[in-house]
């Protein structure tokens, strides 16, 4: 979180010989209720409590407004719901209805730009008819998105706010004992 360096990463499949696909850095994987942070981040930056602000947690349809083009269904994964609850107590149970309500609310184009912003890379805009669009599924984790944008993004969180660009090579030394003299290393 401090520089950005990637103390890890297993980026292919030990099974396939030659293959020079990086599942971490290239691989898209919808990012589920992990993105339902971003969410939370983007609502407290536009001055909402969590303590203190309710939502309705209760099966949702919506098809006017963001959801016009596409009518969303949202429910909780075990069709559980409590009624009014804070933003911090659903924040808890993960409840998909508040999540979804709560993107509604804040904006998909605010929740990208909050993504954005902690380090994920990955565009979150929709190819639509209409154009590229942020459709409010986003804040429930429904767009593809890098396992290394997850971990940047979250490893700006630990860094007080901080963004460092993720940082996979310290330093390269040539057989000869001879250092590359580019950049390696510094974080940015």
């Amino acid at each position: 979180p401090a520089n950005g360096a990637i103390r890890a990463m297993t980026a292919i499949d030990p099974a396939r010989k030659h293959n020079q696909f990086n599942l971490v850095a290239q691989a898209h994987r919808q990012a589920g209720s992990t993105f339902k942070t971003f969410v939370l981040a983007a609502a407290i930056e536009a001055g909402m409590d969590p303590e203190t602000t309710y939502y309705l947690s209760a099966p949702l349809h919506c098809d006017t407004g963001p959801c016009a083009v596409k009518p969303w269904d949202v429910k909780t994964y075990d069709n559980s719901y409590v009624g009014s609850t804070s933003v911090a107590r659903a924040t808890l149970r993960s409840d998909n209805t508040v999540y979804a309500r709560l993107t509604l609310d804040v904006g998909a184009d605010k929740v990208a730009a909050m993504a954005r912003k902690l380090g994920v890379r990955t565009p979150l805009g929709v190819k639509t008819q209409y154009g590229r669009v942020y459709v409010p599924a986003m804040g429930l984790g429904a767009i593809a998105v890098t396992p290394l944008d997850m971990a940047s993004a979250y490893a700006t969180l630990a860094a007080g706010g901080v963004y460092s660009e993720p940082m996979a090579i310290k330093k390269v030394v040539f057989p000869n004992g001879k250092e590359d003299t580019k950049n390696w290393g510094k974080p940015k």
